[in-house]
């Protein structure tokens, strides 16, 4: 036994202090199951996969998330039928009831074990800690990532086309009536593009949570929720920029410029529409245009790419733009399970994961294949970089790299600046528009992250019902046939949330939101 004991503490101090432990044979290392909600049907068999396996000692055993990841959570925790490793949503309410549940690992009380976890993630442990004060999982994509976002992203050869190079090239802002009067100039000029009629401006797609699309919300200023006189919190529609802002949009549908199909948009047809060589602009975030991009370059030539510009309302100042919204505490949650049979391997693996030689490995790839080191930075071995740029899911299939995205610090390497992951090493066109033009846009949400009371209690009822009324509100306004009848819609749906209980719900989330804040000053 104490020879066993000393192997295991030897496992862990080889691990923590970033030396590599020697291979051992499959059938001697001991086997972590492992849910990671993103994985699909992949195996866990690729080159990175089996260089962790070799450098942490511990062989991982994938488990799928066969149809509905959240469903699969919901019947394992039911079952405790559950794996030693679980990534789950953050966000979503299936974390709580696995902590409620006493289904997961205390974790604070192994800090010691995890010495990489305490330097890599720093504050972000206070603020992932459960209302108990401790922690029982670890936040994935963590950290403030200040990457611009959101933006008009508009097809740069049309640009120069209607305003000239000076103007295309210029980080200069375009205000809301400037951009009306670009795509009045775009439609006389080009009522067809490509064979098919033209389209000014496509929308991101829908999400069942947000009432208002993420670029208009942020070029007026708005955040999560509004905050009246007193602190007190409101759901975004109570925000006086909230009508104007979608005056803004249905004036647009007016005039003919929105995409007819923007309620029913998915990513996919998003990426068909975008690739077509008929749309203008994309309001949304600067990398969903890749694919499209690709695509166009080929078709019609290397300046058809859509790029990042900045636009803001009329009376808002483009400093105080809201369009880089993203939380520091992460999407995803990972946590060790207390069927963990095997705890000292489990943490040593995690910890070895959130280490930066860790994340590396898994966001960069090996060193001496994928990149060297000259001159103390990370370089990219040939064209890795541009590869992935052109085919993205291909490169992770074929290399290993970033397929597995466990533990992932945003931001970039202190040591040498280099960004998070190799395909980030040289920036693109796109990136470099962004960073230029959506300058002063990002904010971090974590502080109003998962505030909406979830579940089956009398008020996450009616929290449902409430963000139902928005959501079916929203379109029927965007698409008014006049300004009267978006007042209209949006005077009905006010009333609609007053006889569904938002008071009450409202009253739950700033109770909420003044225990997190109380926990995070501790």
């Amino acid at each position: 036994m104490k020879k066993r004991i000393a192997l295991l503490l030897a496992s862990v101090m080889a691990v923590s202090s970033m030396t590599v432990i020697p291979a051992a044979a499959d059938e001697e290392r001991p086997t972590i199951s492992f849910f990671d909600k993103n994985s699909g049907i992949k195996a866990f068999d690729d080159r990175i996969a089996e260089e962790l396996m070799n450098r942490t000692g511990v062989n991982i055993d994938l488990v799928s998330p066969t149809g509905d990841p959240a469903e699969k959570l919901s019947l394992m925790l039911a079952g405790q039928d559950y794996p030693d490793i679980i990534l789950m949503d953050r966000s979503s309410d299936i974390v709580n009831k696995y902590i409620e549940a006493g289904a997961l690992v205390n974790l604070s009380d192994y800090m010691d074990k995890l010495p990489n976890v305490v330097e890599m993630y720093g504050d972000t442990l206070n603020k992932t800690r459960y209302t108990d004060g401790n922690n029982y999982y670890l936040s994935n994509w963590y950290g403030p990532d200040p990457d611009p976002v959101n933006g008009f992203i508009c097809r740069y050869d049309i640009m120069v086309d209607l305003l000239g190079q000076e103007r295309a090239d210029s980080d200069e802002p375009f205000t809301v009536s400037e951009m009306e009067e670009v795509f009045k100039q775009f439609k006389e000029k080009y009522p067809t593009l490509e064979g098919k009629d033209s389209v000014a401006l496509m929308l991101s797609e829908p999400k069942k949570t947000d009432d208002l699309n993420g670029t208009f919300a942020g070029m007026y200023g708005m955040k999560t929720y509004y905050k009246d006189e007193d602190g007190k919190l409101h759901f975004r529609v109570s925000d006086p920029k909230y009508l104007e802002a979608v005056h803004s949009l249905n004036d647009l549908y007016a005039e003919g410029y929105l995409d007819k199909e923007w309620v029913t948009l998915t990513s996919d047809l998003r990426n068909q529409k975008l690739a077509a060589g008929n749309v203008f602009a994309y309001a949304g975030a600067y990398w969903d245009v890749w694919t499209a991009n690709a695509s166009l370059n080929q078709m019609i030539g290397e300046d058809a790419n859509y790029l990042a510009y900045k636009v803001v309302a009329d009376d808002v100042d483009p400093d105080e733009t809201t369009l880089g919204g993203r939380s520091s505490l992460g999407w995803d949650a990972i946590a060790i399970t207390n069927n963990c049979e095997n705890l000292d391997a489990a943490l040593a693996f995690v910890d070895y994961c959130a280490s930066q030689e860790g994340q590396d490995l898994l966001l960069w790839g090996i060193e001496g294949e994928d990149y060297t080191i000259e001159d103390g930075v990370r370089t990219p071995v040939g064209d890795i970089v541009e590869r992935f740029k052109a085919d993205n899911t291909k490169m992770q299939e074929e290399t290993g790299i970033t397929r597995w995205t466990w533990f992932v610090k945003n931001g970039n390497h202190e040591d040498d600046g280099t960004p998070s992951r190799i395909s980030m090493a040289k920036k693109d066109i796109t990136a470099q528009f962004a960073e230029k033009n959506l300058t002063n846009t990002y904010w971090d949400t974590a502080e109003f992250d998962g505030l909406i009371p979830t579940g089956n209690t009398p008020v996450a009822l009616k929290a449902q019902k409430v963000q139902d009324i928005i959501a079916q509100a929203y379109p029927h306004m965007v698409n008014a046939a006049s300004s009267e009848e978006v007042d209209s819609v949006y005077n009905q749906m006010m009333s609609d949330l007053d006889a569904a209980g938002i008071a009450e719900v409202e009253d739950a989330i700033n109770e909420t939101y003044a225990a997190r804040m109380e926990l995070w000053n501790e």
